[in-house]
């Protein structure tokens, strides 16, 4: 309600008076009050005063934050004293909630919710990172530092014991088979669904929560063009600490003296002490550059609207031969009338991916610093290099890999066709079409390139051949929804009902072709091969259907209830187990629209209070296809008939088991949440409490070698088969807290905070025990000698550390000896691992749980403030209680690089507690199975430091909207015990998190961007 009260008289330049608030009568300081389509203006003071210079016939706009907006015409009046009624626009607020949309005080799930704004506060190309702590529960780490890598995303902990799981996500009204990858400038909104009831009506795909986004949209009676751009550098923060020449020769002669023998490095390079070269530094682009433009073109009318979005995105990356480019366009419009409404959306996106050569930055680690710098490598005929080294074979490896070409092109679409028509008042009918393609290529080029040292050539260190693969695969993903939906309001009474058919299929076609030797460097084609490798090919198709009922009832704003019931078919199982039915169930109570509650003075206060419980079944079908049926190979071939003159048989079997009796993983989750505004919506508060069992999880349960799949070299992957064997669960709490200021001086500031703790444990794998069930590799390129470090064992987390435990560093001869009797081989210097279960010997039954990469919980904490023309926002997230395996760290050890090394144990530093170098790589001090790798990934961030500057619209006589221009820091300032490149290790989420195999690091960014809009 607004109650405006005036006293006409003669016409008068000077307008006073008074505000205060409808309910209470008291003075509201803080109100801004402007003459419409102009910047001059005031606010009031705490007496809720104001005066304001205004010529007859203007419009008066007064605001104020939690209340509504007015806009008051003058004519004569001189004094102008108004009333402000209490905006309740945030709990009106719309959200998308999956085949429709409800007011937010009408929820009766646990959804989150993002807008435009909060999105583009971090400058990025990956719509995870801009997620990352803004949404309780949202749980996302960084996979890579790559640029153009996806984050890790998960709600509400881990999905599945086959992988982490990958929420669903549906983009304007269409599912997609993985990640989207829509430039964030382009999105509107996000809503996510996190529980069970709420994630239930897209039953199939959604035991990893789902995520609702809605592309941007023109707007009624309005023409609006937006330009934004920004640009900035890449910096490396931290790495693994490595020995300069002097240190790395004191510490190979003390190595060496230990078994006898001497350093021969002289022998091949005299000039070894003249050198202190850098190799880590010279695979690494630090500053490397990163730009951003994006044009945005909207508008409509009351029947037609129309968006346009242009984005270019370029980022070079800080390892050698790495970076990301993509551009994207997306159009849609909308059309209305009468009782028919349409929209329509394409975009068109290309993606370009350097890929770094596999394994660089162990190659760059494992050199040694006496070694000639890559940068004086003289090419020998554009192709060939003498190498002055004790080791040109593992030179050869990181000098050759960085001739090599890795390119990555994407191209695809995503097209959506919604039309709805009203057949009568509150029935309408709906049908959406989707198409979505992915078309991938990739170029991998080796170049030809010899390596020589004083024997001739070294071809296990040459690319003797040049050699070039390329491969295609094309995903496509074709959507059909008709849905009918009926809602109408009988008095206090509303009502909702939602049936939905739906019909999807999913396409993948894989092919491979290579050539060796080809004609140069030059030619890197096809034609220009002299031999072909065998091409390879692959092709499926996966269905699915669904049908799902909702029915929603709301009494007087009060009492809230939701059903829905949904039955999905998968062709991922057999006919017997295709089918499955999911239930959901939420209800809510808004006890701040009860009269005793309004009735109470003493709860005036508070706008809002919702208790809301949910229950819901959601199942998972992340398999690949085929699983439940044999399958046959090709490519067996055996030669036939008397030597010398054989005949090949081509041949085909089925090399892998399979399993018709697999069937549906379900989640079953239940939640109950707590919704509270307060003091006129400045303080909002959230509380979720949760709880997810899966059931029949999907495992691939390994096979003993007399089964006949284990292949060479094709480890792990025909030794096994999908079951339905394993239970586990993720239970938490999650609490979201806002809070908004203004002043009457023009400053306003807000802060929000988001807190989110999940425990995770497998409760049940069909009897399996020990640690059958393993991952977590921390070193790339010592293959399968290199020990698992994280496995699934019941009564534990999904991909839990178990490890040796270390007792320390053999010092004396009496240590020795007792050790001796657990380790015959032990000298001086080594780790002592602690024999856990008392059998005299040192092996993988002595594992012990030693953590997870899983943290105990996360923080995310965003502030904003504002005055006049400044504004200002930082954001910071805490994330406590995870472990990381310090890969890098591990890799260094082993190749008796690491800077700790110069102070570990030796006869005349025997106090020491680093264990002495040796010669092998594998040797006890230095196999992953050891705890001594395993850290602390507890960190502090400050992700985010923007300081913007908008210009007075008055200096361009209102013809632009807005032109802001800003600098930001992005993870400027990181606090952990952590010791190797970055504690934010997403990895796969399940096996690999946690696990630092030399991942590509996540940097800081200096950025500096502007905004316009006219």
């Amino acid at each position: 309600m607004l109650s405006i009260i005036t006293v006409d008289s003669y016409a008068q330049n000077i307008l006073r008076g008074r505000v205060t608030d409808a309910e209470t009568n008291e003075p509201l300081p803080g109100v801004n009050i402007f003459i419409q389509k102009t910047t001059q203006g005031t606010t009031t003071n705490f007496e809720g005063e104001y005066s304001l210079e205004v010529k007859p016939g203007s419009n008066v706009v007064i605001t104020y934050i939690g209340y509504q907006e007015q806009v008051v015409n003058i004519t004569t009046q001189t004094e102008l004293n108004i009333q402000l009624s209490m905006d309740t626009e945030a709990l009106d607020e719309v959200v998308v909630i999956g085949y429709g949309t409800q007011k937010k005080k009408e929820i009766t799930g646990a959804v989150g919710s993002l807008k435009s704004e909060a999105i583009l506060k971090v400058p990025t190309s990956d719509l995870g990172e801009s997620l990352q702590g803004q949404i309780a529960g949202v749980d996302v780490q960084a996979s890579s530092g790559r640029p153009g890598a996806e984050s890790n995303i998960q709600i509400r902990g881990i999905v599945s014991a086959t992988s982490a799981g990958a929420p669903l996500y549906v983009v304007d009204g269409i599912p997609f088979q993985g990640n989207p990858n829509i430039a964030p400038e382009q999105i509107e909104s996000i809503e996510v669904l996190k529980d069970g009831a709420a994630a239930s009506i897209y039953g199939t795909r959604a035991a990893g929560g789902v995520i609702l986004i809605t592309t941007k949209r023109g707007k009624e009676d309005s023409f609006n063009v937006d330009f934004s751009a920004y640009a900035g550098i890449q910096n490396i923060t931290s790495g693994t600490p490595l020995m300069n020449t002097t240190e790395q020769m004191y510490v190979e002669e003390t190595r060496l003296a230990a078994i006898g023998q001497k350093p021969i490095h002289f022998v091949f390079n005299p000039n070894a002490l003249y050198n202190n070269s850098d190799f880590v530094g010279d695979v690494q682009n630090d500053n490397a550059g990163m730009q951003s433009y994006n044009l945005g073109i909207s508008g409509g009318s009351r029947n037609v609207k129309f968006n346009v979005s242009t984005n270019y995105f370029n980022q070079d990356g800080v390892m050698a031969n790495s970076g990301f480019e993509r551009f994207s366009t997306r159009l849609n419009g909308e059309f209305k009338k009468n009782k028919f409404r349409a929209f329509a959306s394409v975009a068109i996106t290309d993606e370009k991916t350097n890929q770094e050569p596999w394994g660089l930055y162990e190659y760059a680690v494992i050199q040694k610093p006496y070694e000639q710098p890559l940068g004086d490598l003289e090419l020998v005929g554009g192709n060939s290099v003498f190498v002055e080294s004790q080791n040109a074979l593992q030179f050869g490896w990181l000098a050759r890999q960085l001739q090599n070409s890795d390119v990555r092109d994407v191209m695809s679409t995503n097209m959506a066709l919604s039309m709805e028509y009203e057949i009568v008042k509150g029935l309408s009918y709906q049908v959406n079409l989707g198409r979505n393609t992915w078309d991938y290529e990739r170029n991998f080029f080796r170049p030809e390139f010899l390596v020589y040292n004083e024997n001739g050539l070294v071809p296990a260190g040459s690319n003797v051949d040049a050699m070039l693969n390329q491969e295609n695969t094309l995903n496509t993903g074709t959507t059909l929804e008709n849905i009918l939906k009926y809602n109408r309001q009988f008095g206090k009474h509303t009502i909702g009902l939602t049936a939905v058919y739906s019909w999807e299929e999913y396409h993948s076609k894989q092919t491979g072709v290579g050539v060796v030797g080809l004609l140069s460097n030059d030619t890197p084609v096809l034609s220009a091969g002299q031999t072909a490798t065998k091409p390879y090919g692959y092709e499926n198709t996966q269905t699915l259907t669904g049908k799902m009922f909702r029915a929603q009832y709301n009494y007087d704003n009060r009492y809230l209830v939701s059903f829905s019931v949904r039955n999905d078919g998968s062709s991922n199982f057999s006919p017997e187990n295709r089918y499955g039915t999911f239930f959901g169930g939420s209800a809510g109570w808004n006890i701040s629209e009860e009269q005793f509650f309004k009735n109470a003075s003493g709860l005036s206060f508070i706008e809002n209070l919702k208790v809301r419980a949910s229950y819901g079944e959601v199942g998972n079908q992340n398999i690949d296809p085929y699983m439940w049926m044999p399958v046959i190979e090709a490519g067996v071939d055996y030669p036939f008939g008397p030597e010398g003159s054989e005949e090949l048989g081509i041949g085909a079997i089925q090399r892998q088991y399979s399993n018709e009796g697999i069937k549906w993983e379900t989640t079953i989750a239940k939640n109950i949440g707590l919704d509270l505004s307060m003091f006129n919506d400045r303080l909002q508060f959230t509380a979720d409490f949760y709880k997810n069992d899966k059931e029949d999880m999907l495992l691939n349960q390994r096979l003993a070698p007399s089964s006949g799949t284990w292949v060479t070299r094709a480890v792990n992957h025909y030794n096994n088969i999908v079951v339905n064997a394993g239970d586990m669960y993720n239970k938490g709490m999650e609490f979201s807290l806002t809070y908004k200021q203004a002043y009457e001086n023009g400053f306003n500031w807000s802060v929000t905070g988001t807190y989110a703790q999940n425990r995770n444990k497998v409760t049940d794998l069909n009897g399996l025990e020990g640690f059958a069930l393993s991952g977590g590799v921390p070193v790339l390129t010592r293959g399968e000698r290199t020990d698992p470090t994280t496995f699934l064992i019941k009564g534990y987390e999904a991909g839990a550390f178990f490890l040796l435990e270390n007792e320390g560093v053999i010092k004396t001869q009496e240590q020795l000896e007792e050790y001796r009797e657990l380790n015959g081989s032990a000298m001086l210097g080594d780790i002592m691992y602690k024999d856990q279960n008392d059998d005299g010997v040192i092996d993988d039954n002595d594992r012990v749980y030693a953590g997870s990469g899983q943290a105990k919980f996360n923080m995310g904490m965003g502030i904003n403030a504002s005055y006049k023309g400044f504004d200002f926002y930082m954001q910071l997230y805490y994330s406590h209680g995870s472990k990381i395996y310090n890969g890098s760290a591990l890799y260094a050890y082993g190749g008796s690089r690491h800077k700790d090394q110069v102070y570990m144990w030796t006869p005349q530093n025997p106090n020491s507690d680093v264990p002495s170098a040796r010669n092998n790589q594998e040797h006890e001090n230095t196999r992953a199975r050891s705890d001594y790798f395993l850290e602390d990934g507890s960190y502090l961030r400050i992700r985010n430091i923007t300081l913007g500057y908008t210009v007075p619209k008055k200096l361009f006589k209102d013809k632009i909207n807005q032109l802001r221009f800003y600098v930001t820091a992005q993870n400027p300032f990181t606090f952990t015990k952590y010791k190797g490149y970055d504690p934010e290790i997403g990895g796969d989420g399940l096996y690999m998190r946690g696990v630092d195999a030399g991942n590509y690091p996540v940097t800081r960014r200096l950025l500096a961007g502007m905004k316009l809009n006219f």
